[in-house]
């Protein structure tokens, strides 16, 4: 199943400048001189969690990223730096990067395909550094990136959720943070909140 940019990227309207903000403070933000009018309306407020597949799973992004409101659907979500979605607080330490979500149904077989089933699948190079459980596979690849700023090699997961199959995908500039190792625990974490929190109920 293809499910990893099946949305236009809407945070990507402001990562022209991605490769050279990561580490940035409040008078160098990606957003920096891009404020609307002050007559203009105000952008939704990005999320610390949401609720996903009728209410069945609750999204919860790492730690310093946000889910942008205006991506969001049932099955699908994109998360960024909570600072560089416009929100007051947040993403401080967390590495810059553009983290897809999308949701499926399982079926009648609830076994994870395996990392090379999901490459293949996505239409992406072999994959790198896997690492997998019972429950998720994460591994690094190369593929087309959803913008000339990000860099062609990234991170996907596949994970069990509940009833649900999440399936992720992390991308980065070149030589940063997010496609390093530390791209890997971004989307290890966000699996073990999502799957927490769906679980608790």
């Amino acid at each position: 199943m293809t499910i990893w940019i099946s949305k236009p990227l809407i945070a990507l309207g402001f990562i022209s400048t991605l490769g050279a903000c990561e580490a940035m403070d409040k008078g160098n933000t990606l957003l920096a001189g891009l404020a609307p009018p002050e007559d203009a309306a105000l952008p939704a407020v990005p999320l610390t969690q949401a609720l996903m597949m009728r209410g069945n799973v609750t999204l919860v992004p790492p730690s310093g990223y946000c889910i942008d409101p205006e991506s969001l659907s049932q099955s699908f979500a994109l998360m960024a730096r909570c600072d560089n979605l416009g929100a007051a607080t947040g993403g401080e330490g967390a590495p810059t990067g553009v983290l897809t979500v999308s949701l499926t149904r399982n079926v009648l077989n609830p076994i994870l395909p395996t990392a090379q089933e999901v490459a293949t699948a996505a239409g992406v190079g072999a994959p790198e550094d896997a690492r997998s459980n019972d429950d998720s596979i994460v591994f690094r690849t190369k593929g087309i990136a959803p913008s000339p700023d990000l860099s062609p090699t990234h991170w996907r997961s596949i994970a069990k959720v509940g009833k649900y199959t999440m399936g992720a995908a992390l991308f980065g500039p070149a030589g940063r943070r997010a496609v390093s190792s530390e791209g890997a625990a971004v989307l290890e974490e966000m699996i073990k909140r999502t799957t927490n929190k769906t679980n608790a109920g």
